[in-house]
């Protein structure tokens, strides 16, 4: 019923109890799926629809806007175009399809109407008739949906209402029941339960697993090791660990007292050279250290190497704290500010985007793994990766040094087992860091998000290394907003292990605390089975999944460039041979050897074991890092081609101000729905972004016209540079505006047709001017992609500034 004048709305009286709702719709989804196109999952139900409705699409999807119908489920945003080919009902169900939104991923909704927008929230009411309606998610998505003249009113209102009322329950801390709605209908545990892994990955999660990644990477020496198969010895740690072969388990067992959380020094990958890479938390202290418990300390640490190199993490690295704080300052520069939709101005773009640091933490985590990727190349030596915790910065440099390293880690399989290991069973805290639960924000801090935006890096600068693409990275990106998956909802493999099983503790005088399986171990009603996020075929059509991967092509010598800090020379400024057993701390960029870098080395402890060994090398004799992470220099430019590229040879980044750049696939997609205009525009208008797309476009076709014509010119002088070294940089900050125009994008004088604005082509060529834009000042903060695609993502310019928009904004 409506009430008061025709324009107002309530709430309470448009939108049902959501239990009556559901139970008034079970069998609408019958027929919205025979009618509408939709198809909804096992147990799903409409909640409600509207019809007329069109949908923006971003650059990447084309542009425009789609035709279609708009549902809205107690799990999803559905919108199903209008052309779309007829759903298969014998086909397995898809979680989300290519243009579905999670309820769970939604941050915002906001309603435009004519003269006005309004945030919608479950208790408020709404004095107009939206005629728009855009949609803030967690992955920094915008999604603007458009309602027709001939859409019904009461449909416009209803489904706003039905979206702001589900997508933010009432109490915090209610992920389970989204979890329900989406999984816990006997249909699809049901389906969920016949789903079988992918045999060919591997989930170290037994102890085959293990021993086969050791055979995979030859590591000798090396064993696993069940001691803490019950989570005795340390709840965070995984049931299996890896292990010198001479330490036994029984020795074992009394070294996890010596480090925070008992998390003892573990192997995680090794190097076809002899070096192995470990990772550890710091020494506890206040810990008297016996001659058997020194002995075996430091078997663990030096792992059959002479020599050992602890790579500490707490000073050079950020925290999550400041992760936190560069992403939050990151969100607020992409899609403006959250509550009041207010954008940062163009000409303040760049240093903002500098001031959030973000760009900061991802070039130091890169450079932090490329010094420990250039040790391990070294040969024979262990290099330990030391966090307090080890549970967040190790996981980090640990996965890049491995991607940087091994080719295997770079394909599907090979990353998704990476993660396995190194995030998923190495017990980071997924589900306090990503804060699922809204209940406390001290321990959120997106950092898998930044390891992520670090291996995008890396694919840019590298892509025909990587059978991954950019499509895979950005869907396992939002997958981390979905709380649907086991990989993320657990903080170890304990959590994990007894949320599956349903496990209790009981603690018995002999036994202490065990696991114990109940008698009926079926899932409840309220317990749905939550899939591994690696279940693709789950989450996506086939037509996305095609665009994870593509064959990885015979990879080709790095031609040398500049790199100002990082050497790729695998056979010079090694680290000097060291006496067995001298122990060498990384930290700061710096090599030394303090005294108190393990504890019973620093006067306490037994003083018979100080005696039999000798002392490491002061830090005076040591090379400085330099030594091991150099330059190269301009002079080597001249050299003969190496030999055939090693398939180990670390890929080490380019950590220059230009080549770190930002993903804009993932944290600008959404800045043209939340900043430009959201109707569209006549025939005769150009859209803002197009406008400036047309112009980004018309100079690089002008600079590559002149690189061309003085190619042959500057040939000479081009020899002894190397080919991107044309970079338009900032000298005060170094932030990187444009990159060098290339060959191959060279065109005649006619503009390519990829050089008109996309929506409205001028009869004459030239579009028109744009009020208070100066032609003259015009940076860019983007260059081409890598793979050499037509860039098609845009983003307004610094020193240009959008006009204003006669019709609804997204301001408040």
């Amino acid at each position: 019923m409506l009430t008061g004048s025709k324009t107002t709305f309530k709430v309470r009286q448009i939108v049902p109890d959501m239990k009556e709702r559901m139970l008034s719709h079970s069998g609408l989804h019958t027929r919205g799926r025979d009618m509408f196109g939709l198809r909804c999952l096992p147990g799903e139900c409409v909640l409600q629809r509207a019809v007329l409705v069109r949908k923006k699409l971003s650059a990447r999807e084309g542009g425009g806007w789609l035709a279609g119908t708009l549902f809205c489920t107690h799990f999803r945003v559905a919108f199903v175009p209008q052309d779309c080919h007829k759903p298969d009902d014998n086909a397995d169900p898809v979680l989300l399809g290519d243009h579905d939104v999670a309820l769970a991923s939604i941050e915002k909704v906001v309603a435009v109407g004519p003269s006005r927008t309004k945030m919608v929230t479950p208790n408020s009411s709404l004095k107009f008739t939206p005629e728009e309606l855009v949609l803030y998610c967690r992955d920094l998505r915008v999604v603007c949906f458009l309602f027709d003249r001939l859409t019904p009113e009461t449909q416009a209102v209803e489904i706003t209402y039905s979206i702001a009322k589900t997508y933010q329950p009432l109490k915090p801390g209610t992920v389970l029941s989204f979890q329900n709605a989406a999984l816990g209908s006997v249909e699809m545990k049901q389906f969920l339960s016949n789903r079988r892994r992918d045999p060919q990955m591997n989930w170290f999660e037994s102890q085959a697993d293990w021993e086969r990644d050791l055979e995979r990477t030859g590591a000798t020496g090396w064993r696993v090791s069940a001691v803490n198969d019950r989570f005795e010895m340390a709840t965070s740690l995984p049931r299996f660990n890896v292990v010198p072969q001479k330490v036994l388990d029984t020795e074992l067992k009394k070294t996890f007292a010596h480090f925070n959380e008992g998390r003892i020094p573990r192997w995680c990958w090794h190097h076809p050279r002899g070096s192995s890479l470990l990772r550890m938390a710091s020494f506890q202290n206040n810990i008297y250290h016996e001659k058997d418990d020194i002995r075996n300390l430091e078997a663990l640490l030096f792992g059959g190497q002479q020599q050992c190199v602890v790579v500490e993490l707490a000073e050079d690295m950020p925290t999550p704290a400041d992760i936190q704080l560069a992403h939050t300052r990151l969100r607020a520069l992409c899609l403006g500010d959250i509550s009041t939709s207010v954008s940062v101005p163009d000409d303040k773009w760049l240093s903002t985007l500098e001031a959030s640091h973000w760009l900061d933490h991802a070039r130091c985590c890169l450079k932090k793994a490329a010094e420990v990727s250039c040790l391990l190349r070294d040969g024979h030596m262990s290099v330990i990766l030391q966090e307090p915790e080890d549970r967040d910065l190790n996981c980090v440099v640990s996965s890049l040094a491995q991607v940087m390293c091994d080719p295997h880690c770079r394909t599907q399989l090979g990353f998704q087992g990476l993660v396995q290991k190194e995030w998923v069973m190495a017990g980071h805290r997924f589900l306090s860091r990503t804060n699922y639960h809204r209940e406390s924000d001290k321990e959120e801090a997106p950092v898998f998000l930044l390891f992520l935006d670090c291996v995008w890096q890396l694919w840019a600068q590298y892509p025909s290394h990587f059978q991954l693409t950019g499509d895979y990275l950005l869907a396992l990106h939002d997958s981390v907003h979905l709380p649907l998956f086991s990989s993320f909802l657990s903080n170890c493999q304990r959590e994990r292990s007894r949320r599956s099983q349903r496990l209790s503790q009981s603690y018995t005088p002999v036994n202490g605390w065990r696991e114990v399986l109940p008698r009926d171990s079926s899932q409840d009603a309220v317990d749905p089975p939550l899939p591994p996020v690696w279940d693709w075929s789950l989450q996506y059509s086939c037509n996305r999944r095609a665009r994870f991967t593509h064959p990885v092509s015979q990879p080709v010598p790095p031609q040398l460039v500049l790199n100002g800090n990082l050497n790729a020379n695998p056979d010079s400024h090694k680290l000097p041979d060291g006496a067995p057993g001298s122990v060498l701390l990384l930290s700061r960029g710096t090599f030394s050897s303090p005294s108190h870098l393990l504890p019973w080395r620093s006067g306490g402890g037994s003083g018979s074991y100080r005696k039999s060994h000798r002392r490491a090398p002061s830090s005076e004799s040591l090379p400085g890092l330099e030594r091991v992470v150099k330059a190269w220099s301009l002079s080597e430019a001249c050299r003969p081609p190496p030999a055939p590229l090693d398939p180990h040879e670390p890929l080490l980044p380019l950590l220059l101000g230009p080549c770190v750049r930002v993903w804009r696939d993932c944290y600008l997609r959404g800045a043209l729905q939340a900043q430009a205009f959201c109707h569209p525009t006549p025939a005769s208008m150009y859209h803002p972004v197009d406008q400036l797309a047309w112009e980004v476009q018309q100079l690089r076709d002008k600079l590559a016209s002149v690189s061309t014509r003085n190619a042959t010119t500057t040939a000479k002088k081009q020899e002894s540079r190397r080919p991107d070294a044309n970079l338009n940089q900032n000298s005060n900050n170094g932030t990187f505006l444009f990159s060098a125009p290339r060959p191959s994008m060279a065109t005649p004088r006619s503009p390519p047709p990829t050089a008109t604005p996309p929506r409205a082509p001028n009869p004459t060529g030239a579009p028109p001017k744009l009020a208070g834009r100066e032609a003259g000042k015009r940076t860019f903060l983007f260059g081409h992609p890598t793979d050499g695609r037509p860039d098609q993502r845009y983003a307004p310019t610094p020193s240009a500034r959008l006009p204003k928009n006669n019709g609804p904004s997204l301001g408040s």
